[in-house]
């Protein structure tokens, strides 16, 4: 029986370890891991979710609301001589719904997770580096001055009768 009792100590000595162990992981992952108490803050990456001020604030301009609606929010802010729209939607379905609207009139929109913002010429690489997300384009409107002249130009079947788009 004197055998039984030193395996019995080791067995019990292992158990009481590996609960140590486990515990210790916890408490470092609760302050240190991701999201946790003494994690470095969220990176632009982490935009994903974010509101119109905070994807403002990241682009380096204070965003006016213009509109706060069920299936959008939206403000615009200037960046040097730019304007900057920014929108954010409740759901990715409402993203989808208004990015696939958008298409038709041209531009390029800088797209993240529930966030869309407007593109110019001037504003597309600094935007996407302080934001991530993906660039997508419209239709492509070259050659048109301003996209209302535009509309006043198509028939009913949305062609343009003189011919140049």
């Amino acid at each position: 029986m004197a055998a039984v009792r030193p395996q019995r100590t080791v067995r019990r000595t292992l158990q009481w370890l590996a609960l140590t162990v486990l515990l210790v992981l916890g408490v470092v992952e609760l302050v240190g891991g991701a999201g946790g108490l003494l994690a470095p803050p969220r990176t632009s990456a982490d935009a994903a979710r974010a509101s119109v001020e905070d994807l403002a604030q990241r682009i380096g301009c204070t965003a006016d609301i213009t509109a706060d609606t069920t299936d959008l929010r939206q403000g615009l802010c200037t960046l040097g001589d730019d304007e900057v729209w920014i929108a954010t939607f409740p759901t990715t379905g409402a993203q989808t719904a208004w990015t696939s609207g958008a298409e038709a009139y041209g531009g390029s929109y800088l797209v993240g997770d529930r966030w869309v913002v407007v593109l110019s010429d001037t504003t597309t690489d600094l935007l996407h580096a302080k934001l991530g997300g993906v660039i997508t384009g419209g239709a492509d409107h070259t050659g048109h001055a301003d996209h209302a002249d535009h509309a006043d130009h198509a028939d009913d079947t949305g062609h343009d009768p003189s011919g140049a788009g």
